[in-house]
């Protein structure tokens, strides 16, 4: 196959890059696939984007600004809502389990974490918080970071040693750093968008779809355009069979942006929804500094919904951040009724505001909710 496009950067020099050259080189069809390539750059052990954990790559200092980045507010309005289902839809009888995946750096672990412990309505010693983390050096990590933290944290490598009886799952921004596939419509017909060497840089080049990449395609494609370029996430189905099956009763919080399909198909968003971020720059450049470059692209939620409902989950909710952290900041926003506001009240109310403002976080971030046993 011949290179098509060349990227509009060229790859810089990473310690990343020469393993890229490599196992293109070394491939059969002289390319990679582009998830494989995503995989590569965002999570190798040692070069990979998220492979420091202690590195910032949120917030101020960071590359993007997240939910968790605004303060401890999200994380204490998840606790609450997580006090709120456990009394009323799960059994407060039982030992709760919540089990976090993408925890990265811990920090939203440590806000819910610390929320929980301070809510008088919950009992320390019936709870217990489990991060999913595949990565070695992130484990080890996390388990310092939370060694001496009142509510009992337990890092585990995957969701069959997270399981427990009942539970709340969460992940925030977790699914858009999945790796994902490309996909062009050339003169009718899906093609995959690979990565080769052209002139020894990165450049695209293209392969017919396989079927079950076109599976998860518009079937009619008379509304795009020529060289239409969108992604799927085949990694996404195998996922939530994992991670379905982690309660016999519980419910599955998922927050990310995105879209459901027919906005994310359509005609109108003919570049996809492909976006890097480095030093804080936006691009639409993956080749460039792979491995200190994040690579994303948003969430297809009819897939998710397709994918739970497939594994036993019944699909309870899907909304927006502004909709879901009001019902959950309800017992707060009354408790502070009819008293001045100290310092930590106001400057929480503040996080809230940017949180569930509909111009900055309140729109941006979709919520999904799902049950088994409810």
């Amino acid at each position: 196959m011949a290179a098509e496009t060349r990227s509009d950067v060229s790859g810089k020099d990473t310690p990343l890059l020469e393993i890229v050259f490599q196992e293109i080189e070394k491939s059969p069809e002289g390319s990679m696939s582009f998830s494989d390539y995503v995989e590569l750059a965002l999570y190798h052990e040692k070069y990979g984007y998220y492979a420091s954990p202690a590195e910032r790559i949120v917030g101020k200092k960071g590359d993007f600004f997240t939910s968790v980045s605004v303060g401890e507010m999200f994380g204490f309005l998840l606790a609450e809502r997580i006090a709120a289902e456990w009394s009323d839809r799960l059994d407060p009888g039982r030992p709760l389990v919540v089990v976090e995946q993408g925890a990265h750096d811990g920090q939203l672990a440590a806000d819910i974490t610390s929320a929980l412990a301070a809510n008088s309505d919950v009992e320390n010693t019936n709870v217990v918080y489990r991060i999913i983390e595949p990565r070695r050096g992130t484990r080890e990590f996390l388990k310092n970071r939370f060694r001496e933290s009142e509510i009992p944290v337990e890092v585990v490598r995957s969701p069959d040693e997270a399981k427990a009886e009942q539970g709340v799952f969460l992940c925030n921004e977790l699914l858009d750093a999945f790796s994902f596939d490309r996909m062009i419509l050339s003169t009718g017909e899906w093609k995959e968008l690979r990565v080769t060497l052209h002139d020894g840089n990165l450049a695209w080049t293209s392969a017919p779809a396989r079927e079950e990449q076109k599976n998860l395609l518009p079937r009619s494609t008379t509304e795009l355009p020529e060289n239409y370029v969108t992604e799927i996430c085949p990694a996404l189905f195998p996922w939530m069979t994992g991670v379905s099956q982690l309660f016999e009763k519980g419910l599955w919080w998922i927050i990310d942006y995105g879209y459901e399909s027919d906005d994310y198909f359509a005609p109108g968003r003919k570049s996809g929804t492909l976006r890097c971020y480095r030093k804080h720059e936006a691009t639409e450049d993956p080749f460039s500094f792979p491995g200190e470059t994040d690579i994303t692209a948003h969430v297809n939620f009819t897939h998710l919904q397709q994918a739970a409902t497939g594994n036993g989950l019944e699909w309870r909710n899907f909304t927006d951040q502004h909709h879901f952290l009001i019902h959950a900041a309800k017992a707060w926003l009354l408790s502070l009724e009819g008293r001045p506001a100290d310092d930590r009240a106001a400057k929480r109310l503040r996080q809230f505001q940017t949180l569930t403002h509909p111009g900055l976080m309140g729109q941006q971030f979709k919520v999904a909710e799902m049950t088994r046993g409810l």
